[in-house]
């Protein structure tokens, strides 16, 4: 461990540590990831004065091609990647990032609904990799899901793997990322857009932007997993140093000094924001992504109304809104309206501190873009005011069911079976680190095999430490998840959409809690509020080993996460390719 983190500064500790008699053997890697060379070019859109490219960062990348041909011809679309390790500075301060054909964030996927999506992902780093396509089903290729551990070993240093599936029957907004140890803190992010001809909004809006949104440190994610999985840190997570937009945003670095952990490193002040261009009279469907690993937002533009039009890849409704929170791996789309007289107006993306167990001196938690209308000064700063009659929650919550209503409407099938899931924080007394608990089982990722491979090849006994459901027939399933931490958790099923029927305060009592069967919210990243619970329902017609963890990448690597085994006799059939399973057992660290 770098003699840096054990500067971490003492504050009031808002999760309190839990004595239990347990002995927990635990596996802690921290890998090491690094950069993709790819095969696409967007440069087909002007940039600004104010849109400062970089070798590492281009604006045009996040501003989707009119060109692109949305049809139901299905085409394969093709991405050759390399991913290995560049020293780059996103807000000014100098630090080593893990970067895919050397762009951070990494290469759009674009497709349409039917199209095959292959991806040949080549390993240049000192440890294993893989890549995980959040939101896709992967229906009939659960082992493309990219989860280490649970649907493949790691791609090993030098090597290759190509990820090679379909995504018919979903369109929207998406994102991939590695899902190998806490690699994606360090670089390795993505959006991942999925268009169709059937899409409702398809002609309202003019030009179609990106904006990924993330929290940012100046110190490797592998240092930080071990000083928190670690008694020094009394399960308190890594407090964000700062934050992006589009892989951009301005550090003061006179700062620096006061970080929970200085990193000492090259530092600029200054640096430049991302910047999006706007032409009055025009609409645009901004596609917000939180790509982050522990800070939920509040997003907003000044003086513009967001028209929400989807979530997590399903369309929505539309309503009005001035600030969109979402929480780490949610997206949204929102219709926005370029009707404000010509000048420059600020894209808020403020993290809700108030989640955050400790505070960070260094951090300055209202991250900012550009708006930049066509004739407006050529300045990185903006006048306008942020929205100051729209107060938002001290609490880190989702826009309410109530707001979000599915666009094409269905509603939950009645449940099947109902499966209980007690969500908690827990400190050891063998060795006083604070792990994560779904019931009683803390999750450890194998590292030389994984869950799905073990079934397909007939284990019908799997480690206790894999806390494994096994759905053994097509069915409606209700998951209750009671969340037993002061901290919201913004919980994912892979493979998967879920049916939100409830959320509220304290545990779920049957017959009590109220719950909405008639067309709710539909999605795949849910925020399970603090000391509360959230009621679930999903369909089990999808083969396969899926995970459903918490998206705060530090508690998931202290194991706050479970699986779903779906259908195993279809599991046992699958035809595994040669290749992904030869990569177990070989070197990975």
């Amino acid at each position: 461990m770098s003699s840096k983190l054990s500067k971490q500064k003492a504050g009031p500790l808002r999760r309190k540590a839990i004595l239990i008699p347990v002995v927990l053997v635990a596996a802690i890697l921290a890998l090491t990831l690094g950069l993709v060379f790819g095969l696409r070019s967007r440069k087909s859109h002007s940039s600004s004065p104010l849109s400062f490219s970089e070798p590492w960062n281009d604006p045009s990348e996040f501003v989707l091609n009119k060109n692109f041909s949305i049809s139901r011809t299905q085409s394969t679309r093709y991405y050759e990647w390399t991913i290995s390790q560049q020293t780059i500075a996103p807000d000014g301060m100098e630090r080593p990032m893990l970067l895919v054909n050397g762009m951070f964030p990494g290469p759009l996927v674009e497709a349409n609904t039917g199209d095959r999506i292959v991806v040949k992902v080549t390993n240049k780093m000192v440890n294993g990799t893989a890549i995980h396509w959040h939101g896709m089903f992967q229906n009939g290729t659960n082992w493309m899901d990219g989860t280490v551990g649970v649907t493949q070993c790691p791609i090993p240093p030098g090597q290759s793997f190509t990820y090679n599936f379909t995504v018919p029957n979903q369109w929207g907004t998406y994102w991939w990322h590695a899902h190998a140890s806490s690699q994606y803190i360090d670089g390795i992010v993505g959006p991942l857009v999925i268009h169709s001809p059937d899409e409702p909004y398809l002609g309202k809006y003019d030009e179609d932007v990106i904006m990924m949104i993330s929290d940012h440190y100046h110190i490797d994610s592998g240092s930080l997993v071990s000083w928190f999985l670690s008694p020094e840190s009394e399960g308190v997570e890594p407090v964000p140093d700062s934050g992006l937009i589009n892989g951009r945003h301005s550090f003061d670095c006179s700062l620096d000094s006061q970080a929970l952990f200085p990193a000492g490193s090259k530092c600029t002040s200054n640096a430049p924001l991302s910047v999006f261009e706007f032409k009055s009279g025009l609409s645009y469907r901004v596609r917000i992504i939180n790509t982050g690993s522990f800070a939920d937002f509040q997003f907003s533009i000044d003086n513009h109304t967001l028209t929400v039009i989807e979530a997590d890849g399903v369309d929505m409704l539309p309503v009005d809104v001035q600030r969109i929170p979402i929480h780490v791996a949610q997206r949204y789309s929102a219709i926005v309206h370029a009707n404000q007289t010509t000048g420059n107006y600020w894209v808020r993306a403020d993290m809700n501190t108030n989640c955050f167990n400790v505070d960070n001196p260094a951090l300055n938690p209202n991250i900012k873009a550009i708006i930049h209308y066509e004739g407006a000064p050529s300045l990185q700063e903006a006048n306008s005011k942020d929205w100051e009659s729209s107060a938002w929650s001290a609490y880190c919550v989702d826009l309410t069911t109530e707001m979000l209503k599915p666009y094409l409407a269905m509603d939950a099938p009645a449940a099947d079976i109902q499966v209980y899931l007690d969500m908690s924080f827990q400190t050891i007394t063998a060795n006083h680190v604070n792990m994560a608990y779904v019931n009683e089982t803390s999750w450890v990722p194998l590292m030389d095999d994984a869950t799905l491979f073990q079934v397909n090849r007939g284990v019908s006994t799997l480690d206790a430490s894999q806390m494994v459901v096994t759905l053994n027939t097509t069915q409606t399933v209700e998951l209750v998840v009671n969340n037993f931490d002061e901290g919201s958790h913004p919980f994912h099923l892979h493979g998967h959409l879920f049916y939100v029927l409830g959320i509220g305060h304290g545990s779920y009592m049957a017959g009590r809690s109220i719950l909405n069967n008639t067309n709710p919210l539909r999605r795949d990243t849910v925020t399970i509020p603090p000391f509360g619970y959230t009621v679930l329902r999903f369909v089990n017609d999808n083969p396969g080993m899926w995970t459903f963890h918490c998206h705060i990448d530090w508690h998931m690597q202290a194991g706050l996460l479970m699986q779903f085994l779906s259908l195993p006799s279809a599991v046992k059939d699958f035809d595994i390719p040669a290749d992904l399973k030869a990569m177990c057992g070989a070197k990975t660290t």
